[in-house]
């Protein structure tokens, strides 16, 4: 099940990152006619919810399968950099998606998924790892 779970994690970034950065270029040039119904938005949100769950669990696994050393650069970044940007970054995108909804105009709506998207893209794009990933 381990493996599985860490396959499905490793993948689904791919689709993630695809869904992220197109709700993020229909945020800028204001592509989007429904901030409250629109689907990248809500695949967004629901891609990165199961990436993050997906990680922790496994983030669990690791933690209770593996003696942790914190001086260590790689067991620091696995168990503690990585995940925390992750959790900030899922919460932006919460956070962002629910403000715009609550906005009256799409426009509005539209800056605000802008704006705590690209900045949820950044944190992961930092905290990613990438060498694992390709």
């Amino acid at each position: 099940m381990s493996t599985g779970l860490l396959h499905l994690h490793h993948y689904l970034p791919f689709l993630f990152f695809i869904v992220l950065i197109i709700s993020i270029v229909r945020a800028g040039l204001y592509k989007i006619p429904n901030v409250k119904k629109d689907i990248f938005l809500t695949l967004t949100l629901i891609f990165a919810h199961i990436q993050l769950l997906l990680g922790l669990v496994l983030l669990i696994n690791f933690i209770s399968a593996a003696g942790i050393h914190m001086g260590e650069a790689a067991n620091r970044f696995v168990t503690v950099e990585h995940p925390l940007m992750m959790i900030i970054a899922v919460a932006l995108i919460t956070i962002g998606k629910v403000k715009a909804k609550k906005t009256e105009d799409n426009r509005g709506g539209s800056k605000i998924i802008f704006t705590y998207f690209t900045a949820a893209l950044v944190l992961i794009a930092l905290r990613t790892p990438w060498d694992k990933l390709f």
